[in-house]
């Protein structure tokens, strides 16, 4: 028998990247950086996405072996 763990939900992941992409043209804009802009709305999401992927319980695969 096999146990798949319920991952994050594709509309919750969705909408933090869009946040993610958001965030990042505003701070492109307000400072002018592109670069900037890249960074901060990246680590967004990589971190947004990764704190979602944990609570919902799919962050760390787990060993089915004994």
């Amino acid at each position: 028998m096999s146990h798949t763990d319920p991952g994050p939900s594709r509309t919750a992941t969705t909408a933090l990247t869009a946040i993610g992409v958001v965030i990042g043209v505003v701070v492109a804009v307000l400072a002018s950086d592109v670069i900037l802009g890249i960074i901060v709305g990246s680590a967004f999401i990589a971190i947004a996405v990764g704190m979602l992927r944990l609570w919902a319980g799919g962050g760390t695969p787990r060993s089915h072996h004994p």
